[in-house]
């Protein structure tokens, strides 16, 4: 459970809440970077309340902050130096590093007791179905469209800043919807 919430955490920041302004920043200066990682930082600590009462989460917490950040600077230094085609390559690369470094952090959590929460709170935090939902309805909303967008600016097609498109969000959004309760309902224990 504790990789879903952390993936959670980095779609938001990493998609959701990052914005054109935001980005332009993160190119110009490092501070726009470090005011990203703080963002990722946030939504970080906010996925791991039960467990902050242990040291272990409050390192893995500043190894996705720090790594992140390199990681960023670096992603970005080679975009302005090398990737005048605006490839979707270093895009990707960056994707599958931070999702590679929250898969071998998450096991150092998996068996550190969680706070007393109440307990309707602490079903739904414990909820690999709402978890999966979560992911699901931001894959198929930002992400997505932000991956488009990848592709589109690669071959010249796409407007200067990412543009969302919220009504074909809110459609792909429904069809997942509806298509992961008719997988709740009818497949038994598939999810």
């Amino acid at each position: 459970m504790i990789f879903l919430h952390l993936i959670i955490a980095h779609l938001l920041g990493d998609f959701v809440f990052q914005s054109n302004d935001l980005i332009q920043k993160k190119y110009k200066s490092w501070t726009g970077t470090f005011q990203h990682v703080c963002i990722i930082g946030t939504f970080t600590v906010l996925s791991l309340f039960p467990y902050w009462q242990h040291q272990e989460t409050w390192w893995v917490i500043g190894a996705i902050f720090g790594v992140h950040f390199v990681q960023d600077c670096l992603k970005i230094a080679y975009d302005i130096r090398f990737n005048q085609k605006k490839s979707t390559l270093p895009f990707f690369a960056d994707q599958l590093f931070h999702v590679s470094l929250i898969f071998l952090l998450s096991p150092l959590l998996k068996d550190l007791p969680a706070m007393a929460l109440p307990e309707w709170l602490g079903m739904l935090y414990s909820s690999k179905f709402a978890a999966i939902y979560i992911i699901g309805a931001i894959l198929f909303s930002y992400t997505y469209d932000i991956t488009l967008y990848q592709f589109l600016r690669q071959r010249s097609k796409a407007p200067r800043e990412f543009m969302a498109n919220i009504p074909a969000m809110l459609r792909r959004i429904v069809v997942f919807t509806l298509l992961y309760s008719l997988v709740l309902v009818f497949g038994g224990g598939l999810v």
